[in-house]
């Protein structure tokens, strides 16, 4: 996760356009790349209610079926065509989940109707067909993966998960209130100070806005004035949340929506290799580490994981777009999976005792032949939505949904049993990585690192999209009088720096990693979380070297998005020629947000924690990928060929940690984390 390259939008990217007009001209795009822009943002507006845009709905009446309108129209398609003919697709009023066969199976041939289409025109109207006819869940899953795997729509910038669907990301009394508020009778009631819906709902100026700075500067320009001047800024009083003690992680929206981007991003890749099961696994072992960091912090239990722990953690108030409500889990979806994963530790077991396994197609290889080991590491741990599937439930559950599973504390115990088969697996079947690892004629003698405190940040969170679509249409035409905020405080952090001393006694090159994980001075490492913040590549000259890092330079990491409802009003006033829309205007969706890398410092006491620094040999193999925009096509970026998570990728004996913890290429520092109030509650 730390060892991605953010890269930018800007550039020669390029869409279809009608007759074959360029989109873009210096990274601005141009009217008719603006023209989709427009179209997408109103087509996914209240994606969960009717569409009421008569010009759209025109154009959705039929399906395009013409099958040379189509580079490729595969069996998938035909199979969905064949259950729309039939009136057997998911039903609009039903809740939908990825996860269950048939409804994945519906959305993926959607989607290679999307995918295969041979010009916009084609796209645009099955677009305007699936959102009338199809069950809204199932559309914007497909609609997401098309946006993300078409070189020529990657542009286009799609709302983020939590903007489009927020039932899933809030509290159920926040979705009600912003449900129920009727913006005609709050004007009425304006000067009604007893009014609780003017308790509840006030508006704010442009400039109180939170937070402020945005990518790009966004909200510190006068184009943005601009651009909102015709909007009121409504914001709902944030409602109380939970208290228990862990929710301001798993019930933070970024925290929330990498896992849910990082899994469409790997849906639907045709390059479905080992590579990519490798990151998919190093990014839940990331995620594993961090959430343990946090219970340490809170001092909460984190070495270990029962069943018990999570069925302490209290019932979830969410709903999902049908309103209704959201269950932990239930017992049939427990015993279940509690069995699937008792097959795949028995497999595992059987397979690292007898050194064979049994491939799908009947035959056994020798797992310690070659790299035979890979083969069975492929068959034995899945890690896409093919793979992933459950029987169809009869309701919601945090665990079954990519929106809300990490929010699930089932997520955790179910992922550490899963990891410690793939690392036992990878321990005992993996051939030892020895020889020029470790780089030599070299000791890192000191380090020195700036102060680290976190913070609770008020932030305003659009919950635009669960107002009712009527607010937005007046004489057929549609329009954005006003966006409904909700004020949140969420986990931030200072920018921080380190520096390293390393004497070297020749000039190389080397790739630094940095981990954080807990105080523990004793014991197996393999019991403690290590969560890799940083890892770069720099050169050593003969001498003494000072290394100097910023916490802002860390590769992977994003910044806070422009909303919804600013998206629209840049749109707009680009049509007008008012505004060069820049065609990175948003954050890309499968970066970690920047303000979680550390857990949430102590207020008295600060908290104890501990960076392990550990240098490797650079063999100049280097490769940039795109994975930090979902695009998994080309594989993922790494610095060298050492396994991804490279030292903690397996479980480490004794004789591993000597090797690869111990000596002048590695370093132990101490820190502390300290938590400051800055900003008083509203």
């Amino acid at each position: 996760m730390r060892f991605l390259y953010l890269l930018s939008f800007m550039g020669c990217v390029c869409l279809e356009l009608y007759g074959g007009s360029a989109v873009s001209a210096g990274g601005i795009g141009n009217r008719y790349f603006l023209e989709k822009q427009r179209f997408l943002l109103e087509i996914l507006h209240h994606v969960h209610e009717p569409l009421l845009n008569d010009q759209w709905r025109s154009l959705g009446e039929r399906l395009v079926s013409d099958k040379t309108q189509y580079v490729v129209y595969n069996d998938q398609m035909a199979d969905f065509y064949e259950a729309f003919s039939r009136g057997r697709l998911v039903p609009r009023e039903v809740y939908y989940n990825a996860l269950y066969p048939e409804h994945y199976r519906q959305s993926l041939g959607l989607y290679y109707f999307f995918y295969h289409t041979r010009d916009w025109i084609t796209l645009w109207q099955n677009i305007c067909w699936a959102r009338v006819h199809v069950n809204p869940g199932l559309f914007l899953q497909a609609l997401t993966q098309v946006l993300l795997k078409r070189e020529d729509y990657q542009a286009l910038v799609m709302p983020k998960i939590y903007e489009l669907w927020p039932e899933s990301y809030h509290q159920a009394v926040t979705v009600r209130s912003a449900q129920n508020f009727n913006f005609a009778n709050w004007i009425r009631q304006q000067n009604t100070f007893t009014s609780q819906l003017q308790q509840e709902v006030q508006q704010i100026l442009p400039q109180e806005l939170q937070p402020i700075h945005l990518e790009g500067n966004l909200r510190s320009s006068t184009k943005w004035f601009e651009a909102m001047a015709d909007v009121r800024i409504l914001r709902l009083t944030e409602h109380q949340r939970g208290q228990n003690s862990i929710q301001h992680l798993t019930e933070d929206i970024g925290w929330q929506s990498y896992w849910y981007y990082i899994n469409m991003g790997i849906a639907q890749t045709e390059n479905g290799s080992l590579e990519l099961q490798e990151w998919w696994y190093s990014q839940l072992g990331q995620l594993l580490a961090r959430y343990k960091l946090e219970r340490y912090g809170q001092q909460l239990p984190y070495k270990h994981f029962t069943l018990l722990d999570a069925a302490n953690m209290g019932t979830p108030h969410l709903l999902t777009w049908l309103n209704q409500r959201f269950r932990l889990v239930t017992p049939t979806t427990t015993k279940k999976v509690t069995e699937a994963l008792e097959a795949l530790e028995t497999n595992v077991a059987e397979a690292i005792s007898t050194r064979r396994y049994i491939l799908s197609n009947g035959s056994s290889i020798d797992l310690e032949a070659g790299d035979n080991w890979r083969i069975g590491l492929s068959q034995l741990f899945p890690f896409d939505l093919t793979k992933l599937q459950m029987e169809s439930a009869s309701e919601p559950q945090l665990l079954l949904d990519l929106c809300t599973s990490v929010r699930s504390p089932d997520f955790y115990y179910y992922a550490e049993r899963v990891l410690r088969s793939y690392r036992w697996y990878r321990q005992a079947l993996q051939h030892n990585i020895k020889g020029s690892v470790g780089p030599t004629d070299l000791r890192i003698e000191a380090m020195d690192i700036s102060p680290l405190i976190t913070y609770d940040e008020p932030v305003d969170v659009d919950l635009s999209n669960l107002l009712h679509a009527r607010h937005f249409h007046f004489d057929g035409h549609f329009m954005w009088p006003f966006t409904l905020q909700q004020r949140q405080y969420r986990l931030q952090q200072e920018p921080f720096s380190f520096s390293l001393q390393i004497s070297s006694n020749k000039t190389q090159s080397i790739i630094i990693r940095l981990f954080l994980t807990t105080a523990e001075n004793g014991g197996s490492v393999n019991r403690e979380p290590f969560y890799q913040l940083d890892s770069f590549l720099t050169v050593l000259y003969e001498g003494v070297n000072r290394i100097t890092r910023d916490s802002r330079d860390i590769s992977g990491l994003i910044g806070d998005h422009i909303s919804l409802t600013e998206l629209h009003q840049y749109v707009r006033l680009a049509e007008q020629e008012e505004f060069d829309f820049p065609l990175n205007i948003s954050t890309p969706n499968c970066g970690f947000p920047r303000r979680l890398i550390l857990p949430r410092g102590g207020r008295r006491n600060p908290l104890q924690m501990r960076l392990l620094v550990v240098a490797t040999v650079y063999d100049f193999k280097a490769r940039q990928a795109n994975e930090l925009n979902c695009d998994f096509s080309k594989g993922v970026s790494r610095w060298d060929e050492l396994p991804l998570g490279y030292p903690f990728e397996r479980y480490l004996e004794e004789e591993d940690e000597a090797e690869r913890l111990v000596g002048d290429h590695t370093f132990w520092q101490p820190v502390e984390i300290n938590h400051v109030d800055r900003f008083p509650r509203l």
